[in-house]
């Protein structure tokens, strides 16, 4: 499998990930002021995460509220909804609109409008591996299997660091979850780095990631490296069987927590 993902955004849907993992799918959407899409959710929940613009959303006609303005992922904060498999939806944009659509496993469940005020902020890391977080879709949204934040890496920062993976279920140790990353770098011509890898080194490679990219991770632990003076930003978007975040830390970094 090719864990890296670049396809260029057009108009509408833009799918990333479609068969690639079993339990995520990813897309893009590209609206126009004034134009609509809308859908109907079988048995996939999904958390559309607003990335610019602003527009509408309803559910099976009813307005759920308003998402935006953001202007870009750097200098606004997140607006998304939840809507729960088993419903349809319909955004309409009302200034040019890109939004991420995640797509896990899951019906029932109330739908959510996510505002600003919504998030739960993290600023994690010491000077080496500094990052703020911002959770989306965690504890505060009864999803049923989706779990999706923002991660922020600071210029010449690493991020998901010490490396951690979900790999396996062994809870409370370790909740088995696929992911994805979805990259956003400022300014735009910048780049990042991530490594993806298994103990066992059967999975072994190292990525750069630019503006617009994405990169699978089915498994291994999955650092990130932000290139000085570029912030590199990743959605990430979790599915698994449980819903709970409980990663497994690379024994052979986690002295790092200790290091002054």
């Amino acid at each position: 499998m090719n864990l890296k993902i670049r396809k260029p955004l057009g108009p509408g849907l833009t799918r990333l990930v479609d068969g690639e993992l079993k339990l995520i799918r990813f897309c893009l959407l590209r609206l126009q002021p004034g134009e609509r899409f809308g859908e109907a959710l079988s048995d996939w929940e999904l958390c559309l995460v607003l990335l610019s613009g602003a527009g509408r959303v309803s559910v099976a006609g009813r307005e759920l509220g308003r998402l935006g303005p953001r202007r870009d992922v750097f200098r606004d904060p997140a607006w998304a909804a939840y809507l729960p498999g088993g419903i349809r939806y319909e955004v309409e944009a009302e200034s040019e609109l890109v939004a991420a659509l995640g797509y896990a496993p899951g019906r029932g469940g109330e739908p959510r409008l996510i505002r600003p005020e919504d998030l739960v902020i993290h600023e994690r890391g010491r000077p080496g591996y500094q990052r703020r977080v911002a959770d989306i879709a965690v504890e505060k949204v009864a999803a049923q299997s989706l779990l999706v934040g923002e991660t922020f890496t600071l210029p010449g920062q690493w991020s998901s660091f010490p490396p951690h993976c979900h790999e396996r279920d062994d809870l409370p140790r370790e909740s088995f979850q696929e992911e994805v990353y979805y990259f956003q770098v400022d300014p735009p011509q910048g780049f990042g780095y991530q490594r993806v890898y298994t103990d066992d080194r059967s999975l072994d490679e190292a990525i750069t990631v630019e503006h617009g990219d994405l990169v699978v991770l089915p498994r291994g632990y999955h650092p990130v490296a932000a290139a000085p003076g570029y912030w590199v930003y990743y959605l990430w978007v979790l599915a698994g069987a449980t819903r709970s975040m409980r990663p497994r830390e690379d024994p052979a970094h986690s002295w790092v927590h200790q290091a002054t």
